[in-house]
């Protein structure tokens, strides 16, 4: 005797209309936004990387580093704090709490240790 179909549960039969109405919820403009900011954030954290790579060809060592590029880190990682801005206005679906601890801990470190402790800086 074939077993009975089973019929999905209400969570997975309205999930697709769900998901539909929460995409539609969300703005062109906030989504325009957040691509804008992932993009700006992506190109700015990859030329981080690239100054890093060229500083270490170019003077064959770390000492240095910090000094050349800690305007550049510094803004971006506090431009991360946008980051707890979306959570809070509902722009997307993240722990307003859980964001601003990783975020703050992230810009406490650069601005707050890196920045003060010189050994960190390798600047000696």
């Amino acid at each position: 005797q074939p077993a009975p179909a089973t019929r999905p549960s209400s969570e997975e039969d309205g999930s697709v209309e769900e998901k539909e109405s929460k995409k539609k919820g969300r703005s062109a403009l906030a989504l325009t936004w957040l691509t804008f900011y992932n993009i700006a954030m992506t190109a700015g954290w990859l030329v981080l990387a690239v100054a890093m790579i060229r500083f270490y060809i170019e003077k064959g060592t770390h000492k240095g580093l910090y000094k050349s590029i800690s305007r550049t880190l510094k803004f971006f990682q506090t431009f991360a704090l946008l980051e707890v801005f979306h959570c809070a206005v509902g722009m997307v679906r993240t722990s307003v709490i859980v964001t601003g601890v990783q975020v703050c801990s992230r810009i406490f470190m650069v601005w707050f240790i890196t920045n003060s402790i010189k050994q960190i800086q390798n600047e000696e």
